[in-house]
Parts: C-alpha cells; structure tokens; sequence
C-alpha cells in the first residue's frame, strides 16, 4: 500500500467519525452572496490505463447492467472497481489504483479516487457498463483550486469528501492539503465537476465551504465549520450562519466539523454538539438541535450523557425520531457501555444493551431496526424497537461496514482469511455471498 491510501484511509476513517455526528453553525457575520468562479480544464481527460494482472478469481461471464428496483453495488479489490447487479460482478478498471467508489444517482457511472503518486490524488469516473473511464479533477484543477491559500509547506491538495449531488450528473467535493506527517487540514471549500462535460465551478472558494451535506432534493446545502453551521441554495445564494459552535477538543491533528442531518423532507436538521471537552470529568452533555430551514431560529432540543465523540458519536435514525448513543458504567478498568436509545429530545432513554465493549453501527433506513455488537471477538445483533435482539450466524462475528438496504436487508462484510467476503444478508437470517474481495478492506457503495 502506497503512502497516500495510507493517509487517505486513516482520514477517510476519521470523516465518517464526523460525518455521522451532525451539524452546527457559529455566530460570525456572514456575507450574503459567497464568491464562486468556473475553472477551465487544465488537462484533458485520460483514456482507459493498461491492465495489470491478477490471480483473483472473478465471474465475468455477463456484464451486469443496473436497472430500476434493482440492488447493484460497486465496491473495490485489489485496488480496482467492481460493480455487483443481478447476481454477476464484473471488473470494471484495471489500474489497481483505484478506490471509494460512490455510484450516480441515476446508476450509470461510478466516480472514484485515484492515486498518482505517494502524495498526489485524483477524481476519476467510469460508466457502470465500463466504457468512457475519463478523469474528472486532476492534479493541475486541484492546484488551481487552492493556488492562492495552499500552505507552502504542503505537498499536494487532493479531494477529500465527494458526494454526488441528487438528482443530478454532478459531483460535489472539497479539498485538503497534504503535508508529511498525519493530521487534516481542510481548506474549507466546495467545487462541483460535472460528470459528462467535466466543467469544474468553484461554487464556495476556501474558507467559505467546509464539511458538506445536500438536502435530499438537492435543492439545500448544509455546510460545517469547527465552529458553525451554515445554509445555503445547492447555487450558493442565501449563504446564512445558522448555529455557532464552541470549537471541540480533538486531542489530535484534527479539527472537529460537526455535521447535521437533513429530515427526509429537508425542512430541518437535527446536529449532536459535543462538549467542549469531550474528556472533561465530570463528563459535560452532548447537546441536541433542532435546525429549520426558514427563518426561525436553531432549538436546543435535549441533552444527553454519551461517550467522548471519537469512541462514538450519537446516531440519528433515518426518520430523525430516535437517537442511539453510548454512555460509559462500572468501573473504568471494566470498559463496561450501555446502549441507550432515546426520542430525539433525549427523553424516554432506555439500556438495550450492555457489554464490554458496544460500537453501535447503523439503523435501519425505516428507523425501527438497528445493528451494532459487542464484545472483543464481536458478536453482531440486529436490534428492534419492538422485539428483541437478533444474532447474526456466528460465521458472520466481525461483520463490518454494515449497511442497510431497505428495512429488511443489509450489506456487511467479513474478513475471510487474507480475503474478505461482501454479503447481502436479511433479518430472517437468509444471506448471499456477493464476492470474495482481495487486497485492502473493502469499500462499497450501492443503489436499492
């Protein structure tokens, strides 16, 4: 593994921390109209890179091609994308430099990373049936992008979170520097690429963007500071601070983004604060809010006891009705966790669960199963508002990366040996293997 996917996983990693907490905005003054310019390309597209051999088996006997209502995930091995629909993978690049892939909303083109060099990234794309593989932000648009803020001692700006914008052909993403040693270092900004005619637009230059989230429309962008929140339109006009923050100790090379999340019909958000210090004894509350989108203020909607935000940070169901947190008991020595579970407001707390240790992984997308596990060979349970927990088959302990696909069906994967396993599995314990991944962890995205 080269030193660049070193870094970017252990940043990866720390983001989705962040990204799973909330959301929250300071009180600075904050103009009403946010710069935002169009780049020219700087360098044009690259065609397909030569192959590279490989001894992972893989069944290629058809090219699986996603359709409506059909589940299709595109995942990596050995550094390459895959692309899993209608019960058949096919290898779609053979660089062996690739990763994060994140399917469009229409399901027809994967963006994902691509390394250059030991510090260098690059945002690239390539249909799901595996032609027009073209690159999308290079090494040049990126230095362009923060030319005039880049930190002389930086050795490279490389995107750090994209997301496709909904309902559309656009990528979003943000940029960080990269210096020699560990740490993030944001430059607070946000660009989009169009997928088809690679047109870069620099919609919040640096220290106007951050942390990103679209509303589920994609008409709304909430965007995080380490110490505020902040609204906009998805074309950056009515730029407005809406919740300001303390800044939150991290005790590493890091800052804190706080990031909210968007109610399923965006006309609010709900943010987890942490405390100031989040390792303060007696230990200080997370603060619930409420963020609406209009013109009346953000609510202090509850407070509750959770554990410092870089064990575990508190989960929102998909419906926003619920929160999943944990809070410490026993003795320290014990490592002893609760699993509560709490009405948004943090009333109506109750224990699910207590062992040594708890990591809570997801909930389901209807807000009424949930998945997390227990003990240091981890045993994994889906649990239920309305019934008790469930075991996974115990070939499944460390399941990891779970992910729910409806209400009923979740994608996880195992380590298998110097391999790891990719499944489709259902709450009445039916599961599939979808393919057996070799080389680093890997890393998935789909569409239901």
């Amino acid at each position: 593994m080269n030193g660049i996917y070193r870094v970017k996983i252990y940043l990866f990693v720390l983001g989705a921390v962040f990204v799973s907490a909330a959301c929250v905005l300071s009180g600075k003054p904050a103009p009403t109209a946010p710069p935002a310019s169009s780049v020219p390309r700087l360098t044009p597209a690259l065609t397909q890179p030569g192959p590279v051999e490989t001894s992972r088996p893989m069944s290629e006997t058809q090219a699986p091609t996603p359709g409506t209502g059909t589940l299709t995930v595109a995942y990596t091995s050995q550094n390459d994308v895959y692309l899993w629909s209608r019960g058949a993978a096919k290898r779609l690049t053979t660089s062996g430099d690739a990763y994060e892939p994140r399917l469009s909303p229409d399901g027809k083109t994967i963006a994902y990373l691509r390394t250059v060099d030991a510090f260098h990234l690059e945002l690239w794309a390539i249909e799901t049936d595996g032609t027009r593989q073209r690159r999308l932000v290079s090494v040049d648009d990126l230095d362009a992008i923060g030319g005039g803020v880049r930190d002389p001692a930086a050795l490279a700006i490389n995107p750090y979170r994209f997301r496709w914008v909904p309902e559309s052909r656009s990528l979003a993403f943000n940029t960080q520097q990269v210096f020699q040693g560990p740490g993030l270092s944001l430059l607070n900004d946000l660009n989009l690429v169009d997928a088809d005619s690679l047109q870069i637009t620099n919609l919040l230059l640096s220290g106007w963007g951050g942390e990103f989230c679209y509303s589920p429309d994609g008409s709304q962008i909430v965007i995080s500071q380490p110490d505020q929140i902040i609204l906009a339109n998805a074309n950056g006009s009515r730029y407005r601070s809406v919740l300001s923050y303390d800044p939150v100790t991290t005790y590493s090379e890091y800052r804190f983004y706080a990031m909210p999340v968007w109610s399923p019909d965006g006309d609010y958000l709900m943010a987890a604060i942490p405390p100031v210090d989040p390792l303060a004894q007696p230990p200080q509350a997370t603060e619930i809010w409420r963020i609406p989108t209009g013109d009346t203020p953000a609510l202090l909607a509850g407070r509750v006891q959770a554990v410092p935000f870089q064990e575990q940070p508190v989960a929102f169901s998909p419906d926003l009705k619920r929160i999943a947190f944990l809070r410490e008991t026993g003795q320290p020595q014990e490592n002893l966790r609760e699993l509560h579970l709490a009405t948004i407001d943090g009333q109506g707390d109750f224990i699910y669960s207590k062992a040594s240790p708890v990591i809570f992984q997801s909930w389901s997308t209807d807000g009424v199963r949930f998945a997390y596990s227990t003990g240091l060979t981890p045993e994994t349970w889906i649990g239920s508002l309305d019934g008790s927990p469930l075991g996974l088959n115990p070939d499944f302990n460390g399941a990891q990366g779970l992910r729910w696909v409806n209400g009923e069906q979740f994608l996880f994967w195992v380590r298998a040996g110097n391999a790891f396993e990719l499944y489709l599995a259902e709450v009445d314990g039916g599961s599939q293997l979808l393919d057996t991944v070799f080389g680093t962890m890997p890393f998935f995205t789909f569409l239901p």
